[in-house]
């Protein structure tokens, strides 16, 4: 698929309340953890797809243990080369590499300690792209890797005091990220009965943003692009959205909105890793 750029000023907004939800999973990083050191290696490579200008690893390498070489992909080299990481000390480091899903056969090692992950992706690929991360994750010749897959919208929100064009916006928005058959909003569930055939022990947790007058700036631009997308599927919404958004930014002026917006993180742990004595977390889907 031709993907979209995404804007670095919308990924600059967005990383306080996804490192804040991600907090929602830290059962998750735990079960992930646990794996990661009963390998016994050195060092865990560490590959992120879509990665940006680097939240995910911002966010995730000081929580790994032990050394950790990543190489951060994404198919837009301008993103890349901002470089806004934190990386973790010496314990770090990283590569960055212009590819797409479609070149994750030939990126991702096939031994050694792996852990595949990305944040904000799987709702924006193809099922045909979903079945090929699946595929590198969990291959059916070999133990395959471990992944965390974060921060996947599921389609639910709920906007607080509640609006007669919510329904309508919400329609047309998630009809929008199903174009071409895509999964859009159903994509986490799609990668884990993918992974699941393979074999793969699978949990999900739920990791929704929760946002408020304190999160004026990223819900304001969230609602204006949410309109924008909603208009773009359907233009015979334009009379009803505009009176939507209007009202909505009337309440982000007055702190009166709330939003809660659905959200996935993905746990995908090799065949056999229930024998590693990692643990066992309660299953939440």
């Amino acid at each position: 698929m031709v993907a979209r750029p995404v804007p670095a000023d919308w990924l600059a907004l967005r990383r306080r309340a996804d490192h804040r939800a991600r907090e929602e999973a830290r059962d998750l990083l735990a079960l992930l953890t646990d794996h990661l050191r009963a390998r016994g290696v050195d060092e865990t490579v560490v590959v992120d797809v879509g990665a940006g200008t680097g939240s995910n690893q911002a966010w995730l390498a000081p929580r790994l243990p032990g050394r950790q070489r990543w190489l951060l992909v994404d198919h837009d080299a301008d993103l890349l080369e901002l470089k806004t990481a934190a990386e973790a000390g010496d314990r770090v480091t990283t590569e960055r590499a212009v590819a797409t899903v479609e070149d994750l056969p030939s990126l991702v090692p096939q031994d050694g300690a792996v852990l595949l992950t990305c944040a904000a992706l799987l709702d924006l690929l193809s099922e045909a792209e979903i079945e090929t991360l699946a595929e590198v994750v969990a291959p059916e010749a070999a133990p395959g890797a471990a992944a965390l897959l974060s921060l996947s919208v599921t389609g639910e929100v709920a906007l607080t005091p509640g609006h007669p064009g919510d329904a309508a916006v919400t329609a047309a928005f998630d009809a929008h990220q199903r174009r071409e058959g895509r999964p859009g909003p159903d994509a986490a569930e799609v990668m884990a009965r993918a992974l699941r055939r393979r074999g793969a022990r699978v949990e999900l947790r739920a990791t929704d943003w929760v946002l408020d007058a304190a999160d004026e700036p990223l819900l304001r631009r969230y609602l204006e692009d949410r309109a924008a997308v909603a208009v773009e599927h359907d233009p015979g919404l334009a009379p009803v959205v505009r009176e939507w958004l209007q009202e909505r930014s009337h309440q982000l002026e007055t702190g009166s909105l709330r939003a809660r917006v659905g959200h996935l993180d993905l746990l995908s742990l090799p065949r056999g890793a229930d024998d590693e004595g990692a643990g066992a977390a309660p299953r939440s889907r």
